[in-house]
């Protein structure tokens, strides 16, 4: 979307002296403009995790001005300061037991996200990582504990890692996250410190140390969870900040410390407790897929630090089946279930064994493409759930090599990249039918991924998914409530359910424009829009039309494992009582409609789009 608002830059707050608050950015044209400078977080498998805004510039505190020689660092003035290159040895990184200052996140409540100076302590060492645990003391917390007075600093193992989970991790990484990424995807250039930014080194700080090791440092991440629990119930479980390699000259990425005991290893504790404070559901390899997850994001800041938020995190997501750490068949009444999935399937408000605690956390109406549609908060797990179910898609049916494509693709972002990568390994693919595909396993896969299944008007290969058990909980509202039809997403009609009376007709009118756009681009005789073009650029062509809508009725048959698919494109479409009387041995029938956005850019385009939809000549608003 074309936005007008300039970007804004926020005070800085002080936390021991060193925090520097945040500016988070707002595109003008397109996605890409922000994207070398985003902060990737993990949404995790538990649906109680957070992502982090996107993240442009750092405003600095005081004593930074002072070391640094200006009020604010962004990526540019990173590179500027680095070309001084101080003089620092290019020393090995230091032995288990050594504290150092790093860097730590701060997003205190009502205030900018803040980074700043903490001392770590040096845990653990493998191959290619080294593990550096939170152990400073400020008027906050001390080390990795939340703030005096929260519940969760008496309940065992929340605020405690142990060496032996250290050492699980490490052996994780060396031997199964690092040969299976980098051999699907890429490996990061070597970074080891020494050219890192002039007033740092000056005040004695150091981030020296081997190029080939990936610094993760584990924290207690001050988020609003932090602060404020039980009212804000999701926390940041980890995130990878480009700011943070540039500003240190290292690899480096944050694993949140709460909670390793049930979080960790393949089989954890399971203790699930209808009392927020003392509920600790097992979420096995948890933090190992975290990292497995921020990792990606490393890797391919290197390869396309443009790409669009949704392919990178879906990337990201995917890896953490790409390495063992998360099973995505499993269903909400199963344990170590996953929780993003729950998130974007509609499941996350059934209590279940696999999701004791449910929530509101967005649904199956999501766009795939356009990130945050449903809200900022608990709402973008659905976001992860719908980019990693994408990619596993298109893994069950072309491979890793599509994805790996995605991840290289430096050219290219978002859908277009998609289709770049059809043209190599399915020449004559249309990305958008892919996309249809998609929406119609989303619903259909848990019912006919068999081999005793039958599906009718469409083949059976094309709306199932291994490596997936999908169906949507059509009782959820988030499955069609929001007004409109997202880019690239679908709402699900419940069109007749059990003994219900088939409905003898059927109707659908979509809009070919959206809400508020003109019919025309042109700036004559509007200096509002004439004042537009000369800061933003001209509109691009096509801006705020739709380029398509399709449309599918779907029969099931959940218990004969029967599903019969009709789809139309175009932007009227209508079933006579002839054509629905083929659905009349389905007890489920339900209306798929989706809204086509090709391009896949941040424009009028990426917005909803109305429609109407008529069932028994009764017109209802879409």
């Amino acid at each position: 979307m074309r936005v007008k608002t300039p970007r804004a830059v926020v005070a800085a707050a002080g936390v021991l002296g060193l925090l520097a608050a945040v500016t988070t950015g707002v595109s003008t044209t397109a996605r890409a403009a922000d994207s070398p400078a985003e902060s990737a977080t993990r949404a995790g498998s538990a649906p109680d995790t957070l992502h982090l805004p996107e993240v442009t510039s750092l405003v600095l505190s005081p004593q930074l001005q002072e070391m640094l020689g200006t009020t604010t660092i962004d990526l540019d003035t990173l590179a500027k300061l680095r070309a001084a290159r101080p003089s620092i040895p290019g020393e090995k990184t230091p032995p288990v037991g050594t504290t150092l200052l790093w860097p730590a996140l701060d997003a205190a409540k009502g205030g900018p996200i803040g980074v700043y100076l903490k001392q770590y302590t040096l845990r653990a060492v493998g191959n290619h990582v080294e593990v550096w645990v939170a152990s400073g003391q400020d008027n906050v917390s001390q080390g990795i504990r939340f703030p005096e007075g929260d519940c969760r600093n008496d309940v065992p193992g929340s605020v405690e890692i142990t060496d032996a989970q250290l050492k699980g991790l490490v052996s994780e990484f060396d031997n199964n996250i690092y040969p299976k990424e980098t051999a699907a995807f890429s490996t990061p250039r070597d970074r080891a410190g020494i050219n890192t930014v002039p007033g740092l080194s000056a005040a004695g700080v150091n981030f020296a140390g081997d190029g080939d090791n990936t610094v993760t440092l584990v924290d207690n991440v001050r988020d609003p969870n932090f602060y404020e629990f039980p009212e804000n119930r999701s926390y940041i479980a980890g995130f990878f900040m480009p700011l943070l390699n540039e500003l240190t000259d290292r690899n480096i990425m944050t694993i949140d410390a709460f909670d390793w005991l049930h979080r960790t290893g393949v089989n954890p504790k399971d203790e699930p407790d209808d009392d927020l404070c003392k509920s600790r559901p097992a979420r096995p390899r948890s933090y190992e897929g975290t990292f497995a997850h921020e990792w990606q994001h490393l890797l391919h800041y290197y390869q396309d630090a443009l790409e669009h938020t949704w392919v990178n995190e879906g990337l990201s997501e995917f890896t953490e089946t790409l390495v063992g750490y998360a099973d995505a068949t499993l269903t909400v009444d199963q344990a170590g279930s996953q929780g993003a999935l729950h998130c974007f399937q509609g499941w996350s408000i059934v209590k279940a064994r696999g999701n004791p605690n449910p929530q509101a956390c967005g649904g199956p109406q999501n766009s795939l493409t356009k990130w945050g549609d449903e809200g900022e908060g608990s709402e973008i797990l659905a976001d992860y759930g719908n980019g990693w179910s994408f990619m596993l898609f298109l893994y069950d049916r072309y491979g890793v090599d599509i994805l790996a494509g995605l991840h290289r693709d430096s050219e290219a972002q978002g859908l277009v990249s998609v289709q770049r990568q059809l043209d190599q390994v399915a020449s004559g693919t249309k990305v958008m039918d892919v996309v249809h595909d998609y929406q119609l396993m989303n619903l259909v896969d848990r019912f006919v991924d068999r081999k005793d299944a039958q599906v009718r008007g469409i083949a059976k290969e094309r709306v199932t998914s291994k490596s997936l058990n999908a169906t949507v909980n059509l009782d959820n509202p988030a499955s069609y409530a929001k007004p409109g039809a997202a880019p690239n997403g679908a709402d699900y009609l419940v069109l007749r359910k059990g003994k219900d009376a088939l409905p003898s007709s059927f109707g659908f009118t979509g809009a070919k424009m959206l809400p508020g756009a003109q019919e025309t681009s042109s700036s004559e005789g509007d200096p509002v829009a004439l004042l537009d073009e000369i800061l933003f650029g001209p509109p691009e062509e096509g801006a705020g039309t739709v380029a398509n809508w399709h449309v599918s009725l779907v029969g099931i048959d959940a218990k004969k494992h029967r599903v019969l698919v009709r789809s139309v494109d175009g932007f009227d479409a209508s079933f006579s009582a002839k054509d629905l009387a083929a659905f009349k041995a389905y007890p489920l029938l339900v209306a798929v409609i989706s809204h086509d956005d090709p391009v896949d850019t941040e424009t009028e385009s990426d917005e909803n789009a109305p429609y109407t939809f008529t069932v028994n000549g009764r017109e209802q608003t879409g």
